[in-house]
């Protein structure tokens, strides 16, 4: 039976979509997803009247993040590309900078390759 992992990215540094692109195809990992995202201070922030007032008090926030999201049968390029990609962004030391995870996909329709060229 195939394993197949699911890699989010969530990047509050929209400016670097591009770049963890790059790091995605440099792992030969491809069909990868980008949605736009909010984050829970933001929502609470606007919706809840207490916590608009302790808005001074956060760190720095983002007006959107980024959530990009990618499946793959092969550990070893999900382990390279977060490796990269952790190295691009410091590993997320900086608050609020965003987060990478893995989860294993129990099953998965629709998940082939595409083909890329006319025969």
């Amino acid at each position: 039976m195939e394993t197949l992992q699911a890699l989010f990215i969530i990047l509050s540094a929209t400016e670097k979509t591009e770049r963890v692109m790059e790091i995605l195809l440099e792992c030969e990992m491809r069909g990868a997803t980008i949605v736009e995202s909010l984050g829970m201070g933001k929502v609470l922030a606007e919706n809840v009247p207490i916590f608009g007032s302790l808005r001074a008090l956060l760190p720095e926030r983002h007006e959107s993040s980024q959530t990009i999201f990618t499946i793959s049968k092969y550990p070893e390029k999900v382990d390279k590309a977060m490796e990269m990609i952790s190295s691009e962004f410091n590993g997320f030391k900086q608050p609020c900078s965003g987060m990478m995870f893995v989860m294993p996909v129990l099953k998965a329709v629709g998940f082939g390759q595409k083909q890329w060229y006319e025969e």
